[in-house]
């Protein structure tokens, strides 16, 4: 036992005479009350508590009162905390709870002066006496983390003590310093748990309901000022507990509280309106988002029912990501965000609203619509649809049927749909062009050239060159020089496409004309009969899956950019490429971005039906494709536009998506199929090699050539 065991044991044997031995001015007694109070009985515990409160006011200035004080306080945890809380010692409210909080509120004023006299001596409160602490008895210092760490908890996450205590900047930085001196002297994911929940629990008070990043500014100063290592700091202790938590059981309830804490505090820092510009950009380029994805992720499986009564973090993830996936960027968010497990934690909050509904509002409903949206919007980006695929092929299809009874699912449908299209054409692509073919083309001279080939431009990262003459000659000699800033500053709203996605979306989008051609190939005769093909421009306008792809087609503008008139003045004849612009969502709700991509004049070629299959042709229509629209004026109303959808060709994706459904699919209505059905890239791949068994084309080339 300590030094004051013949206390301790007074304590326990007779507490009556105990507190009248402590109020008589026995120190000893006094310094016993941490270790008795929570073992006597509560009737007790109010005037024990009175008693040590009394003491510490007669003596502000003793360490050993005021960390007796707050040892008393953490004693008393199963009492104070919330009745939901699963570590409450009971379920039960009793009187002597609510007597112990109001008196420990009347003494508001003395737990302050304890708190910030242990925070300018305790050992704890910095990194050096941590440091200096373990070294003498580290099983002593991780009992004081665990004390000190309870009492802040306790006193920042009861809703009646708080806000007298936390009333202040001065007081928020307490936990804060608490915090900073035990995770600088500790390996990442060796933290005591409490102490994250400390720092949550103080700072929740009022700083993260206000808009503005006072307590990350306090955190960041009181860490030297230095904005990136603080964010880093926050965010690689996520990592690590995230990777610890796999050794934990699932009754563990201290560790789920602190990683809980840590994924409160990191989204609170990233996206949060108490966060600010310079936080939320260094979160973002310290890879962010997978991080918390994978913890939320990871967390999923360990919810409980009584967790349900506060805030859960999945609901507070789809919050945040329905904004974060339109941040500049959006487009990366969303490829890191799957493939860390975004979609495995839509589905599992599905399950979630299936158990819990009256815990469920419309606004967690919009948050799951929202993300869906987004998501389908950027379904022309490769990287999107490559892990999406890898997304949902871990899901299993009764995780995703549940989807049916809700709101959203209609769009749920459409992102589905639109994936299945896509990752069909992708895999197909991806067969057909090797690396020698994969070419865009020069901004200058406008030559087609293989990507090894090209430069970007190193400002604006969006034109790419064949050579430093050409760069120099756009510059100097044609338009670019002015054009650059505007494509420079572009950057801050959406990101650059990758090579790889550009190459990509360019083809689909020939690849949606081409399909299309037959129709196009007749409003063409009728408006432009007189012009090339290869004078004239074709866009294409992608909007939301389930919302018709719009396309248009018109003469090469005379007085445009440079660039449109240099590819007018070619004197290629009919067989050159032809232009296609595309428009695309990438980083905010709107169209974010367009490029122009040279497609040869072979890809214009719909592929075309054996004989023996043509009375065939209608079973291999696809009722969920996408649709395309034409637009007579892009710029007017819906009466200038043309279903063009009627007259689509059959091709290649078509009948291996008919394939997908009509032999890998379950019995179900058809146009829900593609919503619960479990496709990989492995049965997107087989079903092509079966398709092409039978194939029902002349040369069954995607490029048409």
């Amino acid at each position: 036992m300590p030094s004051n065991s013949k206390e301790i044991e007074e304590w326990l044997r007779n507490p009556k005479k105990a507190i009248e031995l402590a109020t008589n001015g026995s120190r000893k007694h006094v310094l016993a009350i941490p270790a008795t109070i929570g073992a006597i009985s509560s009737h007790f515990h109010h005037s024990a508590m009175e008693v040590i409160l009394l003491c510490c006011f007669g003596a502000e200035r003793n360490l050993d009162l005021a960390e007796a004080l707050l040892g008393s306080i953490a004693s008393l945890a199963p009492e104070l905390r919330k009745p939901d809380d699963p570590l409450r010692r009971s379920a039960d409210r009793p009187t002597s709870a609510r007597t112990l909080e109001n008196t420990i509120v009347r003494y508001s004023d003395v737990i302050c002066k304890a708190l910030s006299l242990c925070s300018a001596k305790s050992s704890c409160f910095t990194k050096e006496g941590v440091r200096t602490a373990s070294s003498l008895d580290s099983t002593l210092l991780q009992a004081q983390i665990q004390t000190m760490g309870t009492c802040l908890q306790i006193l920042g996450s009861n809703k009646v003590i708080s806000p007298e205590i936390f009333n202040n900047d001065n007081m928020i930085r307490v936990p804060i310093r608490f915090w900073l001196a035990i995770v600088l002297e500790s390996r990442p994911g060796d933290v005591n748990p409490i102490v994250h929940e400390a720092l949550y629990s103080c700072g929740n008070v009022s700083h993260f309901s206000r808009y503005n990043s006072d307590f990350f500014d306090f955190l960041i100063e009181e860490n030297g000022g230095d904005i990136h290592d603080t964010v880093a700091l926050v965010i690689s202790e996520l990592r690590a507990t995230t990777k610890e938590s796999l050794k934990h059981s699932e009754d563990d309830f201290s560790f789920k509280r602190g990683h809980t804490a840590l994924i409160h505090l990191n989204t609170m820092m990233a996206f949060m309106p108490c966060s600010n510009a310079t936080l939320r950009s260094t979160s973002l380029r310290l890879d962010i988002v997978p991080i918390l994805t994978k913890a939320v992720f990871e967390e999923m499986p360990r919810q409980r029912l009584e967790l349900i009564h506060s805030e859960l973090n999945v609901l507070g993830y789809l919050m945040v990501m329905a904004d974060a996936l339109i941040f500049p960027g959006g487009v990366r968010w969303a490829t890191e965000a799957i493939q860390a497990g975004m979609l495995s934690i839509l589905t599992a909050a599905v399950a979630l609203f299936s158990r819990y509904r009256q815990f469920i509002t419309d606004k967690d409903l919009q948050n799951i619509e929202n993300i869906i949206r987004i998501l389908s919007n950027y379904l022309v980006h490769y990287p999107v649809v490559r892990a999406a695929v890898y997304g949902l092929s871990s899901i299993e299809p009764v995780m995703l049927k549940r989807m049916e009874v809700f709101p959203f699912f209609p769009s749920w449908v459409k992102f589905r749909c639109a994936l299945l299209e896509r990752a069909v054409f992708m895999s197909l692509l991806e067969k057909r062009i090797t690396s020698s073919e994969r070419k865009l083309h020069c901004e200058y001279c406008l030559q087609m050239l293989p990507l090894q080939q090209l430069r970007k431009c190193e400002r604006c990262r969006r034109t790419y060159y064949c050579s430093k003459t050409c760069q120099t000659k756009d510059w100097r000699q044609s338009d670019h020089k002015s054009v650059c800033a505007n494509l420079e500053g572009k950057n801050n709203v959406s990101a650059p496409l990758q090579t790889l996605d550009r190459l990509f979306l360019g083809h689909l989008a020939c690849y949606d004309i081409r399909r299309n051609m037959t129709a196009l190939s007749l409003i063409i005769q009728e408006n432009y009969s007189d012009v090339p093909l290869s004078k004239l421009r074709f866009s294409v306008f992608y909007s939301a899956p389930g919302e018709a792809i719009g396309m248009h087609v018109a003469p090469m503008p005379e007085g445009e950019p440079s660039f449109l008139s240099r590819f007018a003045q070619r004197r290629d004849d009919d067989s050159g490429p032809c232009l296609v612009r595309v428009l695309f969502y990438g980083g905010t709700p709107e169209y974010a971005s367009s490029f122009h991509f040279m497609a040869p004049r072979t890809y214009f070629s719909p592929p075309k039906l054996l004989d023996q299959y043509k009375d065939a042709a209608d079973t291999m229509n696809v009722g969920f494709r996408s649709k395309i629209i034409y637009w007579c004026d892009p710029g007017a109303d819906e009466a200038s536009l043309i279903d063009i959808s009627i007259a689509e060709a059959v091709d290649e994706v078509g009948a291996i998506m008919s394939y997908i459904r009509s032999n890998m699919g379950e019995s179900e209505d058809p146009l829900y199929f593609p919503s619960s059905f479990k496709y990989t890239w492995k049965d997107i791949e087989e079903a092509a090699l079966a398709c092409r068994r039978n194939w029902p084309f002349h040369g069954g080339y995607l490029l048409g050539s």
